[in-house]
């Protein structure tokens, strides 16, 4: 006997003997029961999942001579249809039978009974690809055929197939087969074959197979022919263009020790090695995935077999909130990819993203919490503790009205405020201190950031910690949450773009602040020509006119250290008041609409006459 495929030799010949699908088996085993046979079915999903099986199944089934039971294999017309001879079940490709004259070939040959058994079934495969003619053609038969004919359609491209023959069918949607189904499969037919396989070979393959067992049963296949005695997981690696547990290892070990020559060595690995692309980047985020799962469970049956070093590595290395933000980058590239025809570059941009994520030191204990600013602030905040003080002395200052819009001036603080007030913490941990000398702090007009173009000192963000609003914070931060949503908005795009990824630390009636992971994104907000827009934009976000100033999270860390070094040793700086903001906002406006009026000026020359 001629050598035959194996997913053609162990393709099912009973429903039983499917694979996944149950919510599918379980209606048609129920319709077989009560013989409650239907006219049309479309069985739709993706490739290698079971569609073109079970409708043979399905057609062998309704036409077996026992009514009531699924294919009793021992009947005329079951034995038929396993050997592929039953005259009443037809197959037809639509591929390569797509046009108006074959299908109404078959409208002429559905009229006539069945030769064996009691249904004449046709099953039409790939019907997305039938002509908009052939479409219009076969529906009137679709829809009232004769008592004798069963049509069964298959299609993986389910949007081309038109909603009048949807409509007349009843419609199963087919699912990628689960990884452990598929394993247990290929377990079986390497034990029908009496191949050996080493530990943990039938989950790599079943992982590789995008959820369909004929792609599964193909690579097994491959790999029985390399194999001499027994199946190698590494025979699989290099089969298949997979990158092994410790080279992903090695990868991110390059990351971890911020080794730009390490990373250029495994990329250039890579691209030596891997076959698809974007197949290893959705590998890499699978394994940060299951690293955060066991995180949390430590249990090792809900991880695959073959990659477990990888995720107890990142489980010990990384802590959840850099793995989860690793995937993001890589699902992000990914989506871009798609539609690239060079798809390495976006592979070696990922890396150095992920490589560059964050300039801020992180620790690498696997008890470790995500560590957010917040949790850092906390953490200073909690030791040493400031000396002990008095509350300050407040004097009432009365709200200065401008023209454009009402202004509700706050009390102005004439000593330092509390410490947890000045930093926006919402945590109680500093005692009250001791007055400090007595001064009046009266309103001024004199702007005392002028010449600011770049990210803010530490001295300046301390003094922001010294006039921050713990409740105004609170009620920016949710505001803030909207920012993102304005990035498909033509108008507030690029500001919605500038301020997105960042987080809000500060915030007070006419401020906030807000820290980056890089330099470059916190220069690129204060850069001048962006203020005005941004000031705009955060009239939108927050109901009112503010400006929008940017530093690091290296920095702000930074600047956390000596706020709390000033308050032991009284030196703290005055807090800003409302003017300094509102005078420099006007400023910003006022140049930015200079600006407007020479760029018109240059346009029109003196054929412009200014009112």
């Amino acid at each position: 006997m001629t050598y035959q495929s194996l997913y053609r030799k162990y393709r099912p010949k009973h429903l039983d003997e499917v694979v996944g699908q149950e919510h599918i088996l379980n209606v048609l085993n129920n319709s077989l029961k009560k013989d409650m046979i239907s006219h049309a079915y479309l069985f739709c999903g993706p490739r290698g999942t079971g569609k073109t099986s079970i409708a043979k199944l399905l057609a062998q089934s309704i036409n077996c001579d026992k009514q009531g039971e699924i294919a009793c294999k021992q009947c005329d017309n079951c034995i038929e249809g396993m050997n592929g001879t039953h005259p009443d079940i037809v197959e037809i490709d639509a591929a390569s039978n797509n046009g108006v004259e074959e299908i109404r070939s078959l409208i002429d040959k559905v009229k006539y009974t069945p030769i064996l058994g009691k249904y004449k079934v046709y099953i039409i495969d790939e019907v997305h690809m039938l002509s908009q003619g052939a479409f219009n053609a076969f529906l009137k038969t679709l829809e009232e055929p004769p008592e004798h004919a069963v049509f069964i359609l298959a299609t993986t491209e389910i949007h081309k197939v038109l909603p009048t023959i949807i409509s007349r069918c009843q419609r199963f949607d087919f699912t990628n087969i689960k990884e452990d189904a598929i394993a247990k499969r290929l377990d079986y037919i390497l034990e029908e074959e009496g191949v050996k396989a080493e530990a943990g070979v039938t989950h790599l393959i079943a992982s590789l197979s995008s959820g369909a067992l004929r792609n599964a049963l193909t690579i097994l296949e491959q790999a029985v022919i390399i194999a001499d005695e027994e199946i190698k997981l590494q025979e699989i690696y290099d089969t298949n263009g997979v990158v092994t547990s410790q080279q992903k290892i090695e990868l991110f070990e390059s990351f971890n020790n911020e080794s730009m020559n390490d990373l250029n060595t495994n990329i250039e690995k890579l691209s030596e090695n891997v076959i698809n692309v974007e197949r290893l980047m959705m590998e890499l985020v699978r394994g940060l995935k299951d690293s955060v799962i066991y995180s949390y469970t430590k249990n090792e049956e809900l991880i695959p077999y073959f990659d477990i070093d990888f995720i107890k590595y990142l489980d010990t290395s990384m802590n959840t909130e850099e793995r989860l933000q690793i995937i993001d980058i890589l699902l992000e590239y990914v989506d871009k990819m798609k539609f690239s025809q060079n798809q390495e570059t976006y592979m070696e941009l990922s890396l150095l993203a992920i490589f560059n994520r964050n300039n801020v030191p992180r620790e690498t204990t696997a008890d470790q919490k995500p560590q957010s600013i917040a949790d850092f602030v906390l953490e200073t905040f909690d030791t040493p503790k400031p000396q002990v003080v008095d509350k300050p002395v407040v004097e009432k200052v009365e709200p200065v009205v401008q023209k454009e819009e009402p202004i509700v001036q706050k009390e102005v603080v004439t000593e330092v405020p509390d410490i947890k007030e000045q930093a926006n913490i919402d945590f109680d941990v500093v005692e009250e201190r001791e007055p400090i000398a007595e001064a009046n702090i009266e309103p001024t007009n004199n702007v005392p950031r002028e010449t600011i173009t770049e990210t803010l000192t530490q001295e300046e963000i301390v003094r922001f910690m010294v006039s921050a609003d713990k409740e105004q914070r609170l009620i920016d931060l949710k505001s803030f949450e909207k920012v993102s949503q304005y990035r498909t908005d033509l108008n507030w795009a690029r500001p919605s773009r500038l301020m997105d990824g960042s987080s809000l630390v500060l915030s007070g009636n006419r401020f906030i602040v807000l820290a980056f992971k890089s330099e470059m994104e916190s220069r690129e907000l204060m850069e001048p020509r962006n203020k005005d827009e941004i000031i705009s934009f955060s009239d939108i976000i927050y109901g009112s006119r503010k400006q929008v100033f940017a530093t690091t999270n290296k920095d702000f860390k930074q600047a956390v250290e000596k706020f709390l070094e000033d308050s032991k040793n009284g030196t703290l700086p005055e807090p800003y008041s409302d003017n300094d903001f509102i005078e420099e906002a006007k400023a910003i406006e006022k140049e930015a609409k200079d600006e407007s009026l020479e760029k018109v000026k240059d346009l029109f020359g003196e054929a412009l006459t200014i009112v």
